[in-house]
């Protein structure tokens, strides 16, 4: 009975979301430069990429790609220059690059295929759904790509993300149908240090490059 009446709740949901997404649709709200160099430090990447090959076998294979790529990750993150950390996570049917970095997206995924774009071509091999590569030939493609697979990141104060909206009673809405169209999200992230770049931490900390 309870699965019954969870069961209807749901299709009654997966309706209004289908309703109002073409009655009142809601735009993902996209990175933009900001005015203030402290607002421009420490963004977030969160790129979930899913594997063609979700067997054990293919997640063994993704975990070796990374592996055998470890130190030209690491050298390169180094050297971009801009990079507070970085993680490479293998989540359930997801490879993973999450990382905090300094300055503008584009400008820092071009960076990326800079310095190397090789291990980037590997990972595209191992991927559903991957753009043309090599990614220096098709970088365009390739910054786009990233873009469309990056978790969506849910701002401090919500009434940020629906600016157009004038009337409140409806931002509850406007968030489930964001939701709907947003898998992958990150609702929150603390920093020790905000407002602080990679150079600034470095140098205080008398970390030479």
């Amino acid at each position: 009975m309870r699965w019954t009446k969870l069961h209807a709740t749901m299709m009654v949901e997966r309706f209004l979301i289908w309703y109002w997404k073409r009655r009142a649709p809601v735009a993902t709200p996209q990175w933009g430069w900001k005015t203030s160099l402290a607002d421009n430090v420490q963004q977030q990447m969160n790129l979930i990429m899913p594997l063609a090959d979700t067997t054990g076998v293919g997640k063994a294979k993704a975990v070796q790609m990374v592996a055998a790529n470890i130190d030209e990750l690491f050298t390169g993150l180094n050297n971009i220059g801009t990079v507070h950390s970085a993680r490479f996570d293998l989540i359930g049917e997801y490879l993973c690059i999450i990382t905090v970095y300094d300055g503008d997206h584009e400008v820092y995924i071009r960076d990326f295929i800079s310095v190397f774009g090789s291990v980037f071509d590997a990972m595209i091999k191992i991927v559903a759904d991957p753009p043309p590569w090599p990614c220096e030939l098709y970088s365009a493609e390739f910054v786009k790509w990233i873009g469309d697979h990056e978790g969506f990141q849910v701002p401090y104060n919500l009434t940020q993300m629906f600016p157009d909206e004038k009337n409140l009673e409806n931002l509850s809405r406007d968030l489930v149908l964001l939701l709907a169209d947003n898998p992958y999200v990150q609702i929150g992230r603390f920093s020790g240090y905000p407002a602080l770049s990679t150079a600034q931490i470095r140098l205080a900390a008398g970390i030479e490059w």
